[in-house]
């Protein structure tokens, strides 16, 4: 799997802010990950709100009669741009960072470099979180052993993140620079059990009323030339 972001401000270790302040936050870090932004565009306060609303990150705390986020909605907000660009309907998004904790999440991050002070905060929460879970991982290693492995949805994204990242290379090595394969709805017109025409969807709505009489003549002379080369 790509690595999501180069590192995490330190500054975010204790960070905590409005909707507004979060968008401002997620789109400062963000800066420095082009290919996160190219396509779905700056996060602002319409979506932290709709973030909420569907799943995607977690209700913010109320400090009166404000709403606060902190690191975790960072986190969250982060790994589902990620799983965005790579693929993921928001919905499945949502579901996948549902069902995982913050240090899992983290995993989207490099950790080829020394932490930074939010890393830190962040590696606490995965040591108080194993710790906790001792019980759970004792259980977890006989399953292991019996020949069963233990898949969580974040292992199932990464998975398919590799393999995506692996047919893009490949497709690239073929010769398909952009490095992913373009998918187009195909009318298929069976003529006769012999004879089928097909054409490309998006084209059809398209189509000025004279093109089929001139498809026609164009496939008239297809045939017969095919005819002669037959011949020959």
């Amino acid at each position: 799997m790509k690595p999501l972001l180069i590192s995490l401000p330190d500054a975010l270790a204790h960070w905590r802010g409005t909707a507004h302040e979060l968008a401002d936050k997620c789109n400062e870090i963000l800066a420095g990950v082009p290919s996160l932004t190219d396509d779905a565009g700056a996060a602002n306060e319409r979506l932290i709100r709709h973030y909420v609303q569907v799943g995607v990150l977690t209700p913010p705390e109320r400090e009166g009669r404000e709403a606060v986020f902190g690191l975790r909605q960072v986190v969250e907000f982060l790994a589902t741009r990620y799983l965005l660009r790579d693929g993921w309907p928001l919905a499945k998004a949502a579901e996948i960072v549902r069902a995982t904790d913050v240090p899992g999440l983290t995993q989207l991050i490099p950790a080829e470099r020394p932490r930074t002070r939010a890393e830190e905060v962040v590696a606490k929460y995965r040591r108080s979180a194993e710790m906790e879970a001792l019980p759970v991982a004792a259980a977890a290693r006989s399953v292991v052993q019996q020949g069963m492995k233990s898949e969580t949805p974040l292992d199932r994204a990464a998975d398919i993140s590799r393999r995506r990242v692996s047919l893009e290379e490949n497709l690239k090595a073929l010769g398909n620079d952009a490095g992913r394969p373009e998918r187009h709805r195909i009318v298929r017109i069976e003529l006769t059990p012999w004879c089928h025409v097909h054409v490309d969807a998006r084209q059809l709505g398209e189509m000025s009323e004279d093109i089929p009489a001139i498809l026609g003549a164009a496939l008239t002379q297809a045939l017969q030339e095919e005819r002669i080369q037959k011949g020959k």
